[in-house]
């Protein structure tokens, strides 16, 4: 397997992930609370197999990166913990690409704290991607474009903010413990911020009852419990053959894969979104996501 094969599987199911997640937010979960424990749920039970049976036999190397893959957990649940309560007011193919924002957030605060510096072009597509972001939230209203789902955009930006903090952190550990343990520790403090956030008696007893559905129950842990870890490990893998620059490019392309997702599962024939296919809106979206991507990889190619 080549690194460009592997990211572009990752890419690619993180893709398929969001729309599952879109379906379960939305349609099997009555609440974005409920689905919020059935995803700390999950990330309880893969950092159980990491502690139980992966390091165990990898090995488990340098302890003193804990603070940091607990630190990037709590960071990692709260941006999505925000993105899953904007995914279910908002269009998939509207939250992934402001979503994509984390890295530019990261750049500032490497810049701004981390001593980093950024040339005019990337300066310039920070701004590209800045305004990508508003336009792929922007509805036509009265011959004007509004952001008509203000709280959406809001929510989604504060999760980008706290997933490019992620990012920064994460960086660090990778320093000082290996992968596994990052993982395990990361999966845990996840989890433990997820539940701190969105447990409640209510949101319990609607996740139960919800996962009485073999369906539902089987979406979550197909979604969160298998394609996930998958798309986190092929993303490794990815870095292990190639370089960050290259896999972050690749990666970077992950709203215009949603984006066909989202088109693909909102026709006459199989309508499971319901996303508006009218031509305004496809051409606004587009033009969005294309300055997403093309300033995420300007911004990482450097």
């Amino acid at each position: 397997m080549t690194w460009f094969t592997a990211v572009l599987i990752s890419t690619t199911l993180f893709a398929v992930v969001t729309v599952m997640d879109k379906r379960l937010a939305t349609s099997l979960y009555p609440s974005a609370g409920a689905f919020n424990v059935g995803f700390g749920v999950m990330q309880i039970c893969i950092s159980v197999i990491y502690f139980a049976f992966v390091i165990p036999t990898v090995g488990f190397d340098g302890g003193s990166g804990i603070p940091w893959a607990v630190a990037s957990g709590l960071l990692w649940g709260l941006g999505l913990f925000l993105f899953f309560h904007a995914l279910r007011i908002e269009e998939v193919s509207r939250a992934v690409p402001v979503q994509q924002m984390a890295p530019v957030f990261a750049a500032i605060v490497a810049v701004l704290f981390l001593g980093d510096v950024l040339n005019l072009l990337q300066w310039a597509a920070v701004l590209v991607v800045v305004f990508g972001a508003i336009l792929v939230s922007s509805r036509p209203e009265q011959g004007l474009f509004r952001i008509a789902r203000g709280r959406a955009f809001f929510l989604l930006l504060g999760g980008s903010f706290s997933l490019g903090m992620a990012f920064v952190v994460s960086e660090q550990a990778t320093r000082e413990m290996n992968v596994w343990g990052i993982q395990a520790w990361r999966s845990l403090a996840m989890s433990g911020c997820i539940f701190l956030l969105a447990a409640r008696p209510s949101t319990v007893r609607q996740f139960r009852s919800a996962s009485r559905s073999l369906f539902t129950l089987s979406t979550l842990v197909l979604a969160e419990g298998l394609l996930a870890p998958l798309a986190a490990l092929t993303f490794v893998i990815a870095l292990d053959l190639g370089q960050v620059s290259q896999v972050s490019v690749v990666s970077a392309s992950r709203p215009l894969i949603t984006l066909l997702l989202g088109v693909a599962l909102s026709t006459r024939y199989w309508n499971v979104l319901n996303e508006p296919l009218d031509r305004e809106t496809l051409g606004l979206k587009t033009l969005a996501v294309v300055m997403i991507v093309g300033g995420v990889a300007v911004l990482t190619l450097g």
